[in-house]
C-alpha cells in the first residue's frame, strides 16, 4: 500500500509539472506583414504602430510600414502583451526586414533597436511627442528635474554606412535614473550606458537593398541576460550582469538625421526605410506540452512497476 501511495504521489506531481509546462508555451507574439496597409492592428497577428517622437515619423501602404526620417531623427514603436523570462534558457526576439532608400548617410550609432519594460504605463500605447526640449514622462525624465523613473530595457544601435567600413553593433542600457524623456532618440546626459562595442562587422546598408535582423535577449542565469543582434549574417553577443527587469513589452525603432533618406515629408520618395515584416517571439526553456505528454508516460510505468514490486 506504501508504494502504490508513492507512486500515485509521484504520478500527481508529474501532472501538476506538465500543467505548468503547458503554460510556458512558446510562440509569435505578433508578426505584422503590413499587408493591410494600415498601421492599426486589423489581423490576429497584427499589432499597433505608433510614432514615438513626431507625428509626421510614420506612414503605411500595402505590404510595407516606413519609418519616416531623412532629414530628421525619428522613431516608431509597439506595446504588446508584457513577457516575463522567468526562467534560464527562456528567450524574447524581435525579428525584422526592410527596404533601405535610395539615400544613405554614413553615420555612428544612428539605426537603433529597443526593447524595454512598459513599467504598466497605458500612455505608452498611444503616439508620442518628444524633444529635447519636451520630454516626455511616460519614457521617464529623471534627468532633465522629473519624477518618473526611464523604462528598464536595452537598445541595440549601429552604425550605416552604404559602403562596406568599420560599421559596428553596440548595445546600451537605459539607465532608469538618467532618463531624458527621449528614450531612443538620445544617448546623452548619462541616459545609457554602453556595453563594449562589437568588432567591426561586414554589414553594407545598399541603396535600395532588403535587410534582415534581430534582436535576442535571453536569460543564462539567475541574475544574467545575453543580448544578441544580428543583421544580414553578421551577429554580436553581450552579457549583462546587472538586470533591471526581466520583462519587456516595448519594441522601437529610431534613425537619426541624415541617415536613411533625404526627405523628411510623408509621402515623398526617399524619406526614410520601409519595414517589409517585424515579428516578436517568445521562446520558453521549459519543454512544450507534446515533450511533456512523454513524462506522462513515464510516470504511468513508474507507478506500474512500483505496483508490481
Amino acid at each position: 500500500m506504501t508504494q502504490l501511495r508513492f507512486a500515485t504521489h509521484a504520478f500527481v506531481c508529474t501532472l501538476l509539472f506538465v500543467s505548468l509546462l503547458a503554460t510556458q508555451a512558446s510562440g509569435d507574439i505578433f508578426n505584422d506583414s503590413f499587408a493591410d496597409g494600415d498601421r492599426a492592428a486589423t489581423g490576429t497577428m497584427d499589432t499597433n504602430w505608433w510614432t514615438s517622437s513626431s507625428s509626421s515619423g510614420i506612414e503605411a501602404s500595402a505590404g510595407s510600414l516606413g519609418l519616416v526620417t531623412g532629414t530628421s531623427g525619428r522613431g516608431i514603436h509597439t506595446v504588446f502583451a508584457t513577457q516575463t523570462l522567468a526562467n534560464v534558457g527562456d528567450s524574447l526576439i524581435a525579428n525584422y526586414s526592410f527596404t533601405a532608400p535610395a539615400t544613405i548617410g554614413s553615420t555612428s550609432s544612428s539605426f537603433r533597436v529597443g526593447l524595454f519594460d512598459t513599467l504598466g504605463r497605458a500612455g505608452l500605447n498611444a503616439d508620442i511627442s518628444a524633444s529635447s526640449s519636451s520630454p516626455n514622462s511616460l519614457y521617464g525624465d529623471t534627468g532633465t528635474g522629473g519624477t518618473e523613473i526611464g523604462l528598464p530595457g536595452y537598445m541595440l544601435d549601429m552604425d550605416v554606412n552604404p559602403s562596406a567600413g568599420n560599421q559596428d553593433f553596440n548595445f546600451r542600457d537605459h539607465n532608469t535614473g538618467s532618463a531624458t524623456g527621449r528614450l531612443m532618440a538620445t544617448t546623452g546626459s548619462g541616459s545609457f550606458s554602453s556595453f563594449s562595442s562589437g568588432p567591426d562587422e561586414t554589414y553594407t546598408f545598399g541603396p535600395g537593398t532588403m535587410h534582415t535582423g534581430s534582436f535576442m535577449i535571453t536569460r543564462i542565469s539567475a541574475t544574467e541576460l545575453e543580448l544578441t543582434a544580428m543583421l544580414d549574417g553578421a551577429m554580436y553577443s553581450v552579457i549583462d550582469s546587472s538586470v533591471d527587469s526581466f520583462e519587456f513589452g516595448f519594441l522601437g525603432f529610431h534613425a537619426n538625421s541624415n541617415t536613411f533618406g533625404s526627405s523628411n515629408s510623408q509621402g515623398a520618395p526617399d524619406n526614410g526605410i520601409d519595414f517589409t515584416n517585424i515579428s516578436v517571439r517568445f521562446t520558453s526553456a521549459i519543454p512544450e506540452p507534446g515533450s511533456a505528454g512523454l513524462l506522462i508516460g513515464l510516470a504511468a510505468v513508474v507507478g506500474s512497476r512500483r505496483r508490481k514490486g
